[in-house]
């Protein structure tokens, strides 16, 4: 049997050989209810998800569920959009269970982890998301791990503050990347990842590796030059000790960063060289948003604001075409550090500006940071 699947940009659904077109309201929403099939939702919390920075009316999504039921009445045998007297709507999925994953083999089970590994590294987070959502179709449990990583990537961030599933130090390099994201005053975030050392030895390697990384640009936004060289001596040992292309063009990001900074542009330009000789050879959606930004950055630097402008636009979608939220997120950022750092274009840094208030104001970023901060003070 076929499964439901997404054109985002149509705002088409599609099931076996057909297609429904919807509204893009109607897809949101409709997508929204899907994701969290079976679950009851208020009308509140429905317009707080599908409409953030809109102020319409309960009868908008009354509306919106009428229009979606005419639409999807084909697919009734697979769901139906139930109202819950007295609470909301459901969206109610009826299609047969399949065999227990205990019941496939285990190279069944290893050939669907190896695929959700080659999507990370690939930075195909769509895809992440589409085998995630089919998992009871296909007939296996989430691994863990993945399970986590995928709220962090579709910027579901509140889950990490109110989920009692995992404990906290598995959650710890999430709440810090959501606060690093969410906090303006940039040597706060690098008090806080000093802080949080003790407490780092508890997270899985990578993400311990990601951090001391990340790290070298947390130093650099912040102004504190020497400590991010620093940093960045103890960032090349880990990747030199990988085999890992994804990392490596992480840190070139960070080196590029660094470059940029010094007015070093001759060597921003040979580390963009690199980096696109591996894109040659491995074309990382995530990673190859973030090095076109870079060029558009060097551009800048260079007095090319045309193509500048062009280049750091590009970069931001093919980052956005990810679906990895966090990864918009720090696009943005970089854009606006560097628009602020060096002037050189009021007018683009104006519509980055309006881009990051947008996204934090959808994400409830800054009351995201102070529930934050209230749990990490009770650990440092």
């Amino acid at each position: 049997m076929g499964m439901i699947s997404w054109s985002d940009e149509q705002f088409q659904v599609h099931y076996a050989d057909e297609t429904v077109t919807l509204l893009p309201k109607e897809f949101a929403l409709f997508q929204y209810l899907f994701t969290w099939r079976n679950r009851t939702f208020s009308r509140e919390e429905l317009l707080d998800r599908v409409w953030p920075l809109e102020d319409p009316t309960d009868r908008t999504v009354d509306d919106h569920i009428y229009r979606l039921r005419r639409k999807l009445q084909r697919w009734s045998h697979l769901f139906t959009i139930d109202t819950v007297r007295g609470v909301g709507y459901r969206l109610t999925w009826k299609q047969h269970q399949p065999p227990k994953p205990s019941v496939l083999n285990r190279d069944f089970s290893d050939s669907i982890r190896n695929l959700m590994e080659t999507y990370h590294g690939m930075g195909m987070g769509a895809a992440m998301q589409t085998l995630s959502t089919h998992q009871e179709v296909l007939g296996f449990s989430m691994d863990p791990f993945y399970n986590m990583y995928l709220h962090f990537i579709r910027g579901d961030f509140a889950w990490f503050l109110e989920t009692t599933s995992y404990p906290l130090p598995e959650k710890l390099f999430y709440l810090f990347h959501i606060y690093y994201m969410a906090e303006t005053d940039h040597r706060k975030t690098v008090h806080l990842f000093h802080q949080l050392k003790s407490l780092q030895a508890q997270m899985p390697q990578t993400f311990q590796d990601d951090l001391q990384i990340a790290a070298v640009g947390m130093h650099a936004t912040a102004g504190l030059m020497a400590e991010a060289e620093q940093q960045l001596s103890k960032a090349q040992q880990i990747v030199d000790g990988m085999d890992s292309k994804s990392f490596t063009l992480f840190l070139n990001t960070q080196k590029m960063m660094l470059a940029f900074l010094r007015n070093r542009l001759d060597e921003a330009e040979e580390i963009l060289r690199q980096s696109a000789e591996i894109l040659q050879t491995v074309p990382m959606q995530r990673e190859l948003g973030s090095v076109t930004i870079c060029r558009g950055i060097g551009l800048y630097l260079r007095g090319e604001r045309t193509k500048a402008r062009q280049l750091v636009d590009e970069g931001v979608e093919v980052v956005r075409s990810t679906k990895f939220i966090p990864h918009l997120f720090y696009a943005v950022h970089c854009i606006q550090f560097f628009l602020r750092t060096f002037d050189c274009d009021p007018e683009w840094l104006r519509k980055y500006n309006r881009l990051g208030e947008e996204l934090a104001t959808e994400y409830e970023l800054d009351k995201l940071k102070k529930s934050i901060l209230s749990i990490l003070s009770r650990i440092v």
